[in-house]
């Protein structure tokens, strides 16, 4: 009788062993969702009779982007300030990329740090011609994340 005792302690321990033993695996993964942090200009008041005046600028201050894809920025105005009391009255500008002195229209980012230096443009004869008054005009800046092609 001790001895089926016996026998049946070492098949149990063996059968324990080998559940206890025996190779198992998992996995562990996370995904890191695209994200990204997009500055732009903030309001600003151009002198009288300045020709350029910074905007400031365009940066990507994070960026955790997909293969393939990237941050597209693009911007829309009338290009004309609006005399507050007289609508008619206008004031036409253009907002340029400082470093090429070329109209800024639209421009595509893929890595943080990266960034567009703006200034607005106003022509000489266009201050000359306008009347006395407060102008402004609203810019909109779009935010897109799209495939980089």
């Amino acid at each position: 009788m001790r001895r089926k005792c016996f026998f049946a302690g070492i098949f149990f321990t063996v059968m324990l062993a080998n559940t206890v033993y025996a190779n198992n695996t998992t996995t562990v993964s996370y995904t890191v969702n695209p994200a990204y942090t997009v500055l732009i200009p903030v309001d600003t008041e151009v002198e009288f009779n300045q020709l350029s005046e910074s905007f400031g600028k365009i940066q990507v201050e994070n960026a955790q982007l997909d293969e393939g894809k990237c941050i597209e920025v693009s911007l829309s105005s009338d290009g004309v300030l609006k005399n507050k009391n007289n609508r008619s009255d206008v004031i036409p500008y253009q907002i340029l990329k400082t470093s090429e002195a070329t109209p800024f229209v639209s421009a595509r980012y893929h890595t943080a740090g990266e960034a567009t230096p703006l200034t607005i443009s106003i022509k000489q004869d266009d201050w000359n011609k306008a009347p006395s008054g407060d102008y402004s005009d609203t810019v909109t800046f779009t935010i897109s994340y799209v495939d980089d092609k």
